[in-house]
């Protein structure tokens, strides 16, 4: 009869050998990777992409447009209108321009107030041509206003200057001259209320030493000169 020799027993592996293979493992798959890097440059060869060939194209050339999107129009069809994929350019930022006290920027115009524009139009619809005769016809606007009889407003007071119109536009000069008319503190008509030309007191008939202002061509009144008023 034969003797069967005993089975050795199977040696399992130690935790110290299963972690050095994990390593070793680990090791190889390491160096594959960096090998698929390094590759194409050695060989001026592409690296295989793994990429969905249209995200590929788009990666390659930034400025490419996404599929159109429809962007719905009020009563109509909707209206394909393209994205722009960001190419790294910074966007060009909205510039604001504020009222500075700096020379030579941008500043804007002030507005004036209604009584300068309607004293302006009284001095230029009056006398036109003439700025000191203008400057006259202004303080005799400005007695007006002061006055209780004639309104409070230079609006009210044109009603009795027949050159005066609601739409026209002042020139600067008379701006201006409306301005200092209203800063002055020396009246040179001394109060008066009325003020006729040479040629206005000629066909009224009004004697000019019944004026009780005189500068040069231009009569100026306290009272009207004329009965009836």
């Amino acid at each position: 009869m034969t003797k069967q020799r005993p089975t050795p027993p199977t040696k399992k592996p130690s935790a110290e050998q299963i972690v050095l293979l994990l390593g070793l493992l680990g090791f190889i798959a390491f160096v594959g990777i960096i090998g698929l890097g390094f590759v194409p440059l050695l060989t001026s060869r592409p690296m295989p992409s793994f990429v969905p060939a249209g995200v590929a194209q788009i990666i390659a050339f930034p400025t490419a447009a996404l599929p159109q999107l429809k962007t719905p129009t009020p009563g109509g069809p909707p209206t394909a209108t393209p994205t722009v994929i960001y190419n790294g350019t910074p966007p060009t930022p909205v510039y604001t321009p504020r009222a500075t006290s700096l020379p030579g920027l941008y500043l804007p115009a002030p507005i004036m107030p209604v009584n300068i524009i309607d004293l302006a139009r009284i001095m230029q619809g009056e006398s036109r041509f003439d700025l000191q005769a203008a400057y006259y016809v202004g303080w005799v606007a400005r007695n007006r206003l002061e006055h209780p009889a004639y309104g409070n407003t230079y609006l009210k007071v044109s009603a009795g200057f027949f050159g005066y119109r609601p739409d026209l536009q002042p020139r600067k000069e008379f701006i201006k001259l409306a301005q200092e008319v209203m800063r002055a503190k020396e009246d040179p008509t001394q109060g008066c209320l009325y003020a006729l030309s040479r040629t206005d007191i000629t066909k009224l008939g009004v004697p000019p030493g019944r004026a009780d202002v005189t500068i040069g061509e231009w009569f100026f009144f306290h009272t009207w000169p004329v009965g009836g008023r």
